[in-house]
């Protein structure tokens, strides 16, 4: 027998594996001796918080209106780090094994998603991510992962039409989300010029009379006010963020992942005595359902993700309307 044919011979069963059909193992159980249902949240419990508060309040305002149904009550447990890739996936954990959740809402954004993501295809619970655009976290086809708000791909389109087929520069910042976002608006539309930077330094002067910026909320204010006033301003959707709105001196052109109800912001307002914005209404509407799901189902992690699925495309992202761009003015 030659040295091949015994290599064929020892590989033959690792690809029959390979090519078998894989199922999970049976999910865990979530404790149904408590009190209350419990429900994660990989965020920030504070309705300040510059990053994640808007979402928060999205979350909570959702929990107390499904705790008003007089039904076992609902009880959040939120957990989170400033510095997500240092203790995140712990915090996650926490939420699945230590808080026993039926279910996780989050995070706040694209990376601590993919955080959160890396747990729930181990732990097997049903993680609803409100607010992320990156559709490489359904990539992998984790059948435990729903995504609610519009994907890269209809908010790069929305921009790539507001281009009017003229050249443009493009300030890319490097962080998670908008490096994605800018990775799927350059295969729509070439820019004429690119600069990455880091999120808090400041790309070199663009060359171009229009001009895209993809970056953090505070990033963008200031590179948008630092702009000649010719130029024609573009941004990604942190601009529809409360903190952008705070901090802008110019009007930008943005894709908005959702419209900001006029309900929603007064019952925001009245309860938290601050403002919200679009991802107020994302986490909103996202955890509303995900609470009818879990009534429906009872609190059994399997039976929720069954009741999710139904909501939502095979690849774990919900059916989205066309996105279009607004007018982001300052307030």
């Amino acid at each position: 027998m030659t040295r091949r044919q015994l290599f064929a011979q020892a590989v033959v069963p690792y690809l029959d594996r390979r090519g078998a059909a894989v199922r999970p193992g049976a999910a865990p159980a979530a404790r149904i001796d408590l009190p209350y249902v419990p429900l994660g949240f990989f965020g920030p419990a504070d309705a300040a918080h510059p990053a994640g508060g808007t979402v928060y309040m999205g979350v909570r305002l959702a929990l107390e209106d499904a705790g008003a149904a007089g039904r076992k009550p609902f009880q959040l447990f939120a957990r989170w780090a400033d510095d997500p890739w240092r203790a995140g996936a712990s915090a996650v954990v926490k939420l699945a094994y230590e808080d026993s959740a039926v279910a996780v809402v989050g995070g706040i954004d694209s990376a601590s998603t993919h955080l959160a993501e890396q747990v729930a295809a181990k732990a097997l619970f049903p993680l609803l991510d409100p607010v992320s655009s990156d559709e490489t976290a359904n990539g992998a086809g984790v059948p435990w992962i729903f995504s609610w708000a519009p994907g890269d791909s209809q908010l790069a389109a929305a921009l790539a039409g507001g281009l009017n087929g003229r050249p443009y520069s493009l300030l890319a910042a490097t962080d998670h989300g908008s490096r994605q976002l800018a990775r799927a608006l350059a295969r729509a539309a070439a820019p004429a010029e690119r600069h990455d930077f880091a999120p808090a330094g400041m790309p070199p002067a663009p060359s171009q009379e229009q001009v895209v910026i993809l970056a953090p909320a505070r990033a963008t204010a200031e590179i948008a006010q630092g702009l000649p006033a010719a130029c024609r301003v573009l941004a990604g959707p942190q601009a529809h963020t409360r903190l952008f709105q705070q901090l802008a001196r110019r009007g930008v052109l943005a894709p908005a992942p959702a419209a900001f109800s006029r309900e929603i912001d007064a019952r925001v307002r009245k309860r938290f005595s601050l403002s919200g914005d679009v991802f107020t209404e994302l986490a909103y509407h996202s955890t509303a359902l995900l609470l009818r799901c879990i009534l429906e189902a009872g609190p059994d992690r399997a039976a929720v993700r069954e009741r999710l699925a139904l909501h939502f495309q095979p690849n774990g992202r919900r059916p989205n309307s066309s996105v279009f761009l607004q007018e982001v003015s300052p307030t």
